[in-house]
């Protein structure tokens, strides 16, 4: 076990960060939260369809919080392509191959 030191907190400092953090939270937080584990009830009580969309929904509305993050997919999201792009073109070309392999192996066990 690792022993993590901890600072001496004054306790006026934890009653105005306390009041502080709500105010500063927005409701759209509590509504993309709300939503999410709504959709993962949904989900888990057997209603997958309805729970994907409703957790859909609240993954949006919490990244309009972020835009950076989003902006950063955006950015990203050619090379992913490209990625599995690369990953496809692979597969197929694994796959004709073993199909080849397949033609000359039934061809030599049939003779």
């Amino acid at each position: 076990m690792v022993a993590i030191p901890i600072s001496h907190i004054d306790s006026t400092e934890l009653l105005t960060a306390g009041s502080a953090a709500p105010a500063q939270q927005g409701w759209t937080n509590y509504v993309a939260a709300g939503t999410i584990v709504a959709g993962g009830a949904l989900m888990i009580t057997g209603h997958k369809k309805a729970g994907l969309a409703i957790a859909a929904a609240g993954t949006a509305l919490a990244l309009l919080e972020e835009p950076a993050v989003i902006e950063g997919w955006w950015n990203r999201l050619p090379g992913y392509l490209a990625q599995a792009q690369f990953f496809l073109d692979e597969a197929e070309r694994y796959i004709q191959e073993a199909s080849i392999q397949g033609q000359r192996l039934k061809s030599i066990l049939h003779r």
